[in-house]
């Protein structure tokens, strides 16, 4: 595994939330860092992006793959609850350390929000 400066960018209508300058490990298509008391995991598959971010109290997994819509699961841990999610992905963009997607969220059938998710990591010098 290669140590990486990892920088995302999460957007929604009703916040913004930015992670700069943080130490994260690459290994072949895996990126793994923390966001505060987050462990994020992002896997960059040919055309499709699977993204997990887990704490103590939930854990949710999204799937993207651009035009389509993909059901997960997001479990909260203290409640032992799981609920339906359903992401359609709008844009889906993989280049060199960098990844953009464009998605709407539903949880259990009701729309939630639209978001915008932006990774972008350079080696650690």
């Amino acid at each position: 595994m290669s140590k990486i400066i990892v920088n995302h960018k999460v957007i929604s209508s009703q916040e913004k939330s930015l992670l700069t300058d943080k130490i994260g490990l690459i290994k072949d298509n895996l990126i793994h860092y923390h966001d505060d008391d987050v462990y994020v995991l992002v896997k960059i598959l040919k055309g499709k992006v699977l993204l997990t971010r887990e704490n103590n109290e939930f854990k949710i997994s999204l799937n993207f793959d651009k035009n389509k819509a993909s059901v997960t699961e997001y479990v909260i841990k203290n409640l032992g609850k799981t609920l339906e999610l359903k992401t359609i992905t709008k844009e889906l963009i993989i280049k060199d350390n960098y990844v953009h997607v464009s998605y709407d969220l539903f949880i259990n059938g009701s729309f939630s929000d639209s978001f915008i998710y932006e990774l972008e990591w350079r080696c650690l010098q």
